[in-house]
């Protein structure tokens, strides 16, 4: 046994070590593992980076004309989740069911009601194709990654001011200036924000201070050498596919792998490919060009090649070119990533990759989960006595399936409290799964809250996918033979 997983065997019963299954999958059949940097083989410091990234956020916003006092804003820590939706008509951040119920929304940071919701909502309902149009006809934006939490928070900040200051009177799509005549609405503030986190992430403060002091933003995995190792032992192709650009990606890795074996970092990956442009690289992707390591750029036109090297770098490219040169076919590679968008979705719907989705707030959850047992078990108790007056069982006494119902909503908040003040968990409200959780089943094979977790497993491990059952045979017994 590889001395990483012997050191690892005994936590596989922690379900925090586990790793969970949405499709079967045969791990003897993977040849090639594939990881995103960002958020997973980089595990940045939270809430650190994202107070850091929304305090110069608010700083570039300044700049662009917003009040001088913004930039004094506390960041809130346990306010926004990933998986949420922006409602750029109405200034809405919305958690949506599978179906595009609205599960729980804010304005600003104030949680709105129910009452509130269903004035806002009649229905109910918000149209998910309209995540799927491009340009200024979508009124829909969605945060599926963990770098768009601030994002959320300095939005909802913004919303927070324009409501209480005297200056702006609220208007149906906005709030209007009366001293300037102007009107800011929503989806200009989401426009304004955007800009502004632009120039945070590609040349502000922040994309420099992370270069100069990675220490201070990221937390160093110190299995994570052993893990690369352990998997290139047993004659798997470890590629590195990440958007950072090669500079950036050089400082991160050297921090996370030079620093602790004196090996180049690139010696732990078969090949590696920056500025990737995902979701673009699962589609017709970018120019395929080499990096010049000494120089950090890429040189001019595109790389001819038959192979790729050990040791070099690349840049662009798309999957069928990355396929063909390294001789990988589709369901022969197992990609780690933790944009649920990005690097999962495409990569499963375009080209079959079998996917791992990284999800840190699983810890959380899990934590949540097995401790608020009684929460959970008066819960499940309720909707097995309300889907007992469905059926007729329990008669149909209204107050009585009143009261079941009010005590049912108040558990659901009880429990959502404990996940997030304001939005509960990512992934459910009481019975209903959210939409993030959806896309999660839909198109990750397996999920666990970190890549460490893998070689819990031998490489020649099947996970088997636990049964699903609709309806109809989850509530109707089935006759002895």
């Amino acid at each position: 046994m590889h001395p990483y997983r012997e050191s690892h065997s005994q936590s596989r019963k922690c379900p925090t070590d586990r790793v969970f299954v949405n499709r079967s999958l045969s791990l003897d059949t993977i040849k090639y593992y594939g990881f995103d940097m960002d958020y997973t083989l980089a595990e940045y410091r939270t809430p650190y980076m994202e107070a850091e990234t929304a305090k110069y956020a608010f700083e570039r916003l300044v700049e662009m004309g917003y009040p001088k006092e913004l930039a004094n804003t506390k960041f809130l820590p346990d306010f926004a989740v990933r998986g949420l939706i922006f409602d750029k008509k109405l200034g809405n951040f919305l958690k949506l069911d599978l179906h595009g119920l609205v599960l729980t929304a804010c304005r600003g940071t104030r949680k709105l009601t129910r009452r509130q919701i269903r004035d806002e909502y009649p229905t109910k309902f918000c149209k998910l194709f309209e995540l799927l149009q491009e340009g200024e006809n979508r009124f829909l934006q969605l945060f599926d990654t963990l770098f768009d939490t601030p994002k959320i928070f300095v939005v909802s900040t913004i919303i927070d001011w324009l409501e209480k200051s005297p200056n702006y009177a609220k208007t149906e799509s906005g709030y209007f200036d009366n001293s300037t005549s102007s009107l800011l609405t929503y989806s200009t503030v989401w426009s304004d924000v955007l800009a502004a986190f632009d120039t945070v992430h590609m040349k502000g403060p922040l994309h420099n201070n992370i270069m100069r002091h990675p220490d201070l933003f990221i937390d160093r995995n110190p299995h994570l050498p052993r893990l690369l190792e352990y998997l290139q032992s047993c004659d798997r192709k470890v590629f590195l596919l990440t958007n950072s650009p090669y500079k950036f990606t050089d400082v991160v890795m050297k921090y996370l792998l030079d620093d602790l074996t004196g090996k180049k970092w690139t010696d732990y990956f078969d090949y590696v490919i920056v500025r990737a442009c995902k979701p673009r690289f699962f589609k017709e992707g970018t120019p395929f060009r080499h990096i010049n390591k000494t120089t950090g750029s890429a040189n001019i036109g595109t790389h001819q090649a038959d192979v790729m090297i050990q040791g070099e770098v690349y840049s662009g490219g798309n999957c069928d070119l990355f396929c063909q040169l390294t001789g990988a076919e589709g369901p022969d590679i197992l990609y780690f990533g933790d944009h649920i968008y990005g690097d999962v979705v495409r990569s499963k719907k375009t080209n079959g990759w079998k996917t791992f989705l990284v999800v840190p707030e699983l810890k959380h959850d899990l934590d949540v989960w097995t401790r608020e047992t009684k929460l959970f078990e008066r819960h499940h108790q309720l909707e097995r006595q309300l889907g007992e007056f469905q059926l007729g069982q329990g008669g149909q006494d209204k107050e009585v399936i009143r009261k079941l119902d009010q005590e049912r909503k108040t558990i659901v908040d009880e429990i959502d409290a404990r996940y997030n003040p304001y939005f509960g968990s990512i992934f459910r409200k009481g019975g209903r799964l959210s939409c993030f959780a959806n896309q999660m089943d839909k198109y990750a094979d397996v999920y666990a809250s970190t890549i460490n977790n893998i070689v819990n497993y031998s490489l020649s491990h099947q996970f088997w996918s636990p049964p699903k059952l609709l309806p109809h045979e989850a509530t109707v017994a089935q006759q002895p033979e």
